[in-house]
C-alpha cells in the first residue's frame, strides 16, 4: 500500500495526482491512496514553491524512509532530494511505487473461502486446530495476515478501525491459505498483534450474522468450549456469567436470558464473537423443532425430580 501525502494542492488536484500515479504504476485503486499523517506516509508530494520546498526538506530529513517528490509548474514530477531532478516518467513512477515498503505483494495462492459464511467457518476451523497461516484479501490487496499457530495477526497497511472495516466489507473478503515462509515474507518487520481480541471486536459488529441468528431463533443451544481470552472479556460482568453457565451446559438464547435474567439481545451480542473466535459451538435444535425447557419449569424443576425419585423408590 503506497500512502501519499499531497501538500499545496486542492482536493481536485490531489485526486487527479493520485489517479495519475495509479495509472502510471498500473496498480489497483486502493493500492495508492491518500494519507493525512506525515508519520504514516510513504511518499510526500508538494507543489513547487520555495516555502513548501524548504519545509518539506526539513520534514523528510527527520524521516529518511519517506520519498519526496515535487510537482513543478508544468505538472511534471521530480525527485525533491539529491542531484537527479529529471522528470519522472511512468516507468520511474511505477518502479518507485512498487518498491515502497508498504506496497502490497500480489497474492497468488488459491482462495480457500469467500464471503461471510464461508470465512467464518474457515476461521473457526483454523482457530480450533491452531494450525496454519492465512491472509484476508479484498480487491486483490492483503488486509490482514493471520498466524493461527501463535494466535497472532499483522496489519499490512497499519490502518485504524480494522474491526469496523472488516465488518463493512465482510462480503468482499476472501481468505487465502499461505505457507509459513510466505507469511513471514508478507509480514516482514511489521508488529505482531494478538489475533483473538481483533476477531472478538469484529464479531461484535452487528452485520452478517443472519444465518447464525436464524439458528439461534430456532432454539439451537450454545456450548462454550473453553474460557475466552480474558483480554476480550475485560470487566464485562454479564459475559463472565454467560461463560460460567455455558461451560457447564449448552443453552439456547432464551434459556440464558431466563436463567441469568438478562436481555436476549445481550446474549446474542456475546454469542456472535464467541462463535467467530471458535470459543463456542452450536448444538442442533430438538427433533420436534421446539425449545429445550430451562430448569425451573414444571417438568424440570428440582421439586419434580425429587418427586419422581420418591415415586420410583416406592414402586409408584
Amino acid at each position: 500500500m503506497a500512502r501519499v501525502l499531497v501538500v499545496g494542492s486542492d482536493i481536485q488536484g490531489e485526486h487527479a495526482l493520485l489517479q495519475r500515479l495509479r495509472t502510471a504504476a498500473a496498480l489497483p485503486g486502493e493500492t495508492v491512496r491518500s494519507c493525512r499523517d506525515l508519520d504514516e506516509c510513504d511518499l510526500l508530494v508538494i507543489k513547487d514553491t520555495p516555502a513548501l520546498r524548504n519545509a518539506a526538506l526539513r520534514m523528510v530529513r527527520e524521516r529518511p524512509r519517506i520519498q519526496f517528490w515535487i510537482e513543478d509548474q508544468q505538472g511534471h514530477l521530480r525527485h525533491g532530494q539529491g542531484h537527479d531532478h529529471a522528470v519522472l516518467d511512468d516507468e520511474a513512477i511505477e518502479r518507485a511505487l512498487r518498491h515502497m515498503p508498504a506496497a502490497p505483494a500480489p497474492i497468488d495462492e488459491p482462495c480457500a473461502a469467500r464471503g461471510a459464511k464461508a470465512i467464518t467457518r474457515a476461521l473457526r476451523e483454523h482457530l480450533q486446530a491452531r494450525q496454519g497461516h492465512a491472509v484476508l484479501v479484498a480487491d486483490g490487496l492483503p488486509w490482514l495476515l493471520l498466524d493461527f499457530e501463535l494466535d497472532q495477526m499483522v496489519l499490512p497497511d497499519g490502518g485504524a478501525s480494522v474491526a469496523q472495516r472488516l465488518s463493512d466489507h465482510f462480503d468482499r473478503l476472501a481468505l487465502h491459505g499461505i505457507a509459513a515462509r510466505r507469511y513471514q515474507q508478507l509480514a516482514g518487520d511489521l508488529p505482531r498483534q494478538p489475533l483473538r481480541p481483533l476477531l472478538w471486536q469484529w464479531g461484535q459488529h452487528p452485520a452478517h450474522w443472519q444465518d447464525l441468528d436464524a439458528r439461534l431463533q430456532r432454539h439451537a443451544r450454545v456450548k462454550l468450549l473453553r474460557w475466552p481470552d480474558f483480554r476480550v472479556l475485560g470487566h464485562q460482568h454479564d459475559s463472565f456469567r454467560l461463560c460460567s453457565l455455558l461451560l457447564k451446559r449448552a443453552c439456547s438464547v432464551d434459556e440464558c436470558s431466563t436463567l441469568l435474567d438478562m436481555p436476549a439481545e445481550a446474549v446474542r451480542a456475546f454469542v456472535h464473537p464467541a462463535y467467530l473466535c471458535g470459543y463456542a459451538a452450536l448444538e442442533p435444535t430438538s427433533a420436534d423443532g421446539g425449545a429445550v425447557r430451562a430448569p425451573g419449569t414444571a417438568g424440570g424443576s428440582l421439586l419434580a425430580r425429587m418427586w419422581r425419585s420418591v415415586r420410583q423408590r416406592g414402586g409408584g
